[in-house]
């Protein structure tokens, strides 16, 4: 959220201006990952390297439903040490490879997937198992399409192929190694030796005994059971966990996802000849203010789901593993991927996706882990942020200023100021006393507020929500796992709660409550359900802590270490506090909560946005490759600082950046307490005029987003779609980050993001027409792709229409998208070379759950040429396709009558544009009756010429947004 800043100066902690690296691990100072990576050196440099990791064939079971497969494992390094293997397969296709140390001393942490899977996966019964006498294959799908999985015995080799072609291989170069847990041995004493009497001893020399594992654990135990990081030192009770695994993609060239990282959406390599970075991809959630702009540093969350590339297939891996992970990426064959995974601590468990394309893999991925929850519509308009609104009065005096300047905002925001001594929900009175008639004037005209709540508890008893904890004994704790965890943080000095305890889950919600039901516990009665929440500082941040964080061995519930869960803390608390949030309500309303931290899962629970940015045009344009990898980790729900956390962006930098925002998912203006005001009606003209618009053009296009986000919710689709995945053949575009899709709406982007800039070059992938849209000019594309130069002048952001889209907009400006409800609609129809078009429109009330109830309109748009006449139509979508709802439960109980389609029958198409129709029609009709209309003539969607396209325009035809209807022009 924020740097370490001059308001608050806590002892022994200095002021932070900018990132600084050396407050962070790399790979040579992580003792874990420095065993990985010399594991990975020597295996490199000796040709005849073998794993010594292998399957006791004598023990294999294959269960009698056919589903999953379980054999013992055993290691020639350490033959007393037992192993346990299963590996299965999931109705969907998706493989789950586990293998975890049996009858150990000790038990490794296994419960990151059940805090991550959305379900225990259902797995598939039909599955053909083979069992030779160097392996075993499961092999299923049809006959056309056929995947297998081989286990190999000696060496463990686990191999996923389609048709015969390695796509994901485990294990393939040997680098797999479990350490095993052991028995600290106390160093030996010295040998006496008598020379020359009884009071004459020598010691004797020990001859120095050869590690025989050497050739693979290495010589020296680094960092077994301690280890020291500047002031901080690391007890290890447990030994060393380290577990390291190779993932080969032998067929695809370009990988990408595992965010949080501040790179290309195509990951860089960082091993191998001529690579890219010189340090492995780190996962470990930090507090990485002011964070480079182009980097393998880890960041505020962790995603571990890696996807591989090529023009015939994707494939990808989710490895279930929470603790701090490194990374490298290399590419040693044209054509291929190689990774290496080294972890501190975990299980293996690595379900592998077989696609075989985007869209599989995505809904393959959001199956496991759960798809983007639907929020609220208001949710994805525009917020209005920054460290701090400093009063009740400031707060209402941004919203006239809005008001006045006729720019729409939905949501304000409120950053820690508002609490006293920034105890968490209670409110400062001195500048805040008033805060329930402050939020109700916000809403008076639909629109709400976001309070920042974080986790650190300040430690006083005469702060409620800290005595409950320390009542409840739910705080974390040190590594005796007796005494509360103290660190520093906003508050001073300060607790965590500690959310993998379950006790803490219905105190946390009672918290949230406006109405005082119990009057011996604390409710935050000064509030209202118009508020929502903004989780901060999760990773967790504590400003005392090694690299900004929790020390490792701090215990949390069940026994386990703090390293053992770490990626997964800011998870938790996002997700208790976003039950909460619905809890407020009755019935329930989707809850908005953003949130800092994440892993896989946490996109069932809200937002997040990329942190402590600078406001640099490198930063503007590395966060839309960042939210676009989250976007294909599932993560849809995401956005950066619109100008930048920290510094002053000129002018012309503002409105870029507006720009960016205009299309992100989460568009927020935020910036830091010492940065100048600027709230875009600050601005001088006509940049004031300019951002107007742009507000203007995203609630204009909400419904599209709104589509996007209901498409994502079902089906895992991305909310903005990199060029891989709409064209996944084309490996031009592979690697391409700087333009992207809006859902499947057809808008193509390309933000502008350099200085100075007056126009932009887009790639066009196919030979088809896309159109400017706001001037109509036609570009034609080609079959092997090319680059088409558009004007990109300050007020407009270079932004295409692909031909054989339809965009359902809502043009009429208002206040906050709520008042929009009602408003009738605008088609615009962009032919493509054929002369035909599509486009979908999702609605339903934007903030409770009757959809799930199949209270909802979903229509599908389509223009079509007949003979010498374009048929343009409206059908009900959503009773064509019950089978595209989550497990088909709201479509299931859809009904084309339902309440909120009756709500909203009245709303109508108030405009249909139609452009490159080849020549003026003769009549434009709707059910027999002529109809309004006027006509530019121009460019037709099949001329090979460019050009302004033609333009239909046909007024008011009584079109109902919920009904069929069919308009002909001829």
């Amino acid at each position: 959220m924020r740097a370490l800043s001059s308001l608050l100066l806590l002892a022994a902690i200095p002021l932070a201006l900018a990132v600084k690296p050396e407050d962070f691990k790399t790979c040579s100072q992580a003792a874990f990952c420095r065993r990985g990576k010399a594991l990975a050196d020597r295996a490199g440099q000796n040709p005849d390297w073998k794993s010594p990791y292998s399957v006791d064939p004598s023990s294999l079971a294959i269960s009698s439903d056919k589903a999953a497969f379980t054999a013992a494992v055993k290691s020639s390094l350490y033959p007393d040490i037992k192993f346990g293997l299963d590996v299965r397969v999931h109705h969907d296709g998706v493989v789950r490879v586990r293998m975890d140390e049996v009858d150990g001393k000790g038990k490794r942490y296994d419960e990151t997937a059940s805090w991550a899977l959305l379900s225990e996966p259902q797995v598939s019964k039909d599955i053909q198992w083979t069992v030779g006498k160097k392996e075993v294959k499961a092999t299923y799908g049809p006959k056309t399409d056929k995947v297998d999985v081989e286990i190999t015995f000696d060496p463990l080799v686990v191999t996923l192929s389609r048709n015969g072609r390695s796509e994901v291989v485990l294990n393939g170069l040997g680098l797999l190694h479990m350490e095993h847990f052991r028995t600290k041995e106390e160093p030996k004493p010295a040998v006496e030796a008598v020379e020359g009497g009884e009071d004459a001893q020598t010691p004797m020399e020990v001859p120095e005994v050869h590690n025989p594992r050497s050739w693979f654990e290495g010589e020296e135990e680094d960092g077994y059971w301690e280890e020291t990081w500047k002031s901080w030192t690391d007890s290890k009770p447990k030994g060393p966990q380290m577990l390291s695994i190779d993932i080969s993609f032998p067929n695809h060239g370009h990988v990408y996802g595992i965010p949080q990282h501040a790179t290309r959406l195509s990951l860089p390599t960082t091993s191998g000849q001529d690579f890219f970075y010189n340090e492995p991809y780190r996962l470990w959630n930090s507090d990485v203010f002011e964070y480079h702009a182009d980097s393998t540093m880890s960041l505020y969350g962790s995603i571990p789901v890696m996807y591989a590339h090529s023009k015939e297939s994707t494939v990808g891996v989710f490895n279930a593993i929470a603790s701090d992970t490194f990374i490298d990426v290399a590419h040693p064959e044209p054509g291929s991927s190689y990774t290496h995974w080294i972890s501190e601590s975990g299980i293996l468990d690595v379900f592998l996706l077989p696609g075989p394309k985007p869209a599989d893999i995505f809904k393959q991925y959001t199956g496991l882990t759960g798809t983007q929850a639907l929020p609220p519509q208001w949710s994805i308009a525009y917020h209005q942020c920054r460290w701090n609104y400093v009063s009740s009065d400031d707060v209402r005096s941004v919203q006239t200023r809005f008001d006045e300047e006729d720019m729409p905002v939905d949501v304000f925001w409120l950053d820690i100021e508002y609490a006293e001594e920034h105890k968490y929900f209670i409110w400062d009175k001195k500048n805040f006393p008033d805060p329930v008639d402050m939020v109700n004037d916000v809403s008076a005209v639909e629109r709400k507020m976001v309070v920042i709540v974080d986790p650190h508890l300040k430690r006083v008893h005469s702060y409620p929500v800290y005595k409950e904890a320390q009542d409840l004994d739910v705080l974390a704790k040190v590594k005796d796992g007796q005494s509360e965890y103290e660190g520093w943080c906003w508050s001073g000095s300060s607790a965590w709660v500690d959310f993998f305890n379950p006790a803490s889950w219905e105190w946390w919600k009672g918290l949230f409550k406006t109405v005082q039901s119990e009057p011996d516990k604390f409710a935050w009665i000064e509030s209202t359900t118009d508020v929502h929440i903004w989780n901060d500082m999760n990773e967790p941040a504590i400003f005392n802590g090694p690299e900004i964080s929790m020390p490792r061995d701090n215990i949390h519930y069940g026994g386990w270490e703090h390293r053992d869960l770490h990626n997964l803390n800011g998870m938790l608390f996002h997700n208790q506090t976003s039950q909460a949030v619905r809890a407020r309500t009755d019935p329930p309303m989707r809850p908005f909560v953003l949130t800092r931290s994440f892993f896989a899962g946490s996109q069932r629970f809200g937002a997040m946005w990329t942190g402590d940015n600078l406001g640099t045009w490198e930063h503007m344009a590395v966060g839309m490759k960042m939210v676009l990898s989250l976007n294909i980790a599932g993560f849809a729900f995401s956005g950066s600082d619109v100008g930048g956390f920290f510094g002053n962006p000129e002018p012309e930098m503002l409105v870029r950046w507006y720009h960016v925002g205009a299309f992100t998912p989460f568009f927020r203006a935020h910036a830091h307490i010492d940065t100048k005001r600027r709230e875009p009606y600050l601005l001088d003209e006509p940049y004031k005029s300019i951002v107007r618009d742009i507000l203007r053009l995203r609630y204009a296009m909400l419904p599209i987003w709104y589509t996007a986000f209901h498409e994502s919710s079902v089906n895992g689709m991305p909310v903005v779609r990199p060029h891989f995945v709409v064209f996944p053949e084309d490996e031009a575009g592979f690697a391409i980050d700087d333009q992207f899709f809006v859902g499947g709406s057809g808008l193509l982007v390309k933000p502008v993001t350099e200085k100075g800039a007056t126009e932009a070059q887009v790639y066009l992938p196919e030979d088809q027409v896309y159109y400017d849209y706001f001037s109509g000019q036609t570009y034609r594309g080609s079959a092997k792709g090319k680059n088409v130069t558009v004007p990109a002048p300050l007020d407009k952001v270079p932004l295409l229409i692909r031909g054989g889209s339809i965009l359902p907009t809502r043009e009429r400006p208002r206040r906050s998208s709520p008042l929009m409800r009602r408003d009738p609609f605008t088609l615009t129809v962009a032919l493509d070379k054929a002369g035909g078009a599509r486009g979908e429109l999702y609605l339903d009330d934007g903030e409770s759950y009757a959809h799930e109830g199949g209270a909802l309109v979903w229509r599908e748009f389509t223009a079509a040429r007949r003979g010498k006449a374009t048929h343009v139509a409206s059908a009900d979508l959503a009773a064509a396709k019950p089978e595209a709802a989550v497990d088909g439960a709201a479509l299931a109980l859809y009904d084309k009558d339902n309440a909120f389609a009756a709500e909203v029958r009245a709303v109508r198409v108030e405009k249909l544009v139609v452009l490159g129709l080849e020549k003026k029609p003769g009549s434009v009709k709707l059910a027999g009756s002529e109809l309004d209309w006027e006509f530019v003539p121009g460019v037709a969607s099949g001329a090979s010429k460019e050009g302004v396209a033609s333009q239909l325009v046909v007024k008011n035809p009584v079109a109902s947004i919920t009904g069929d209807w069919e308009i002909v022009i001829q």
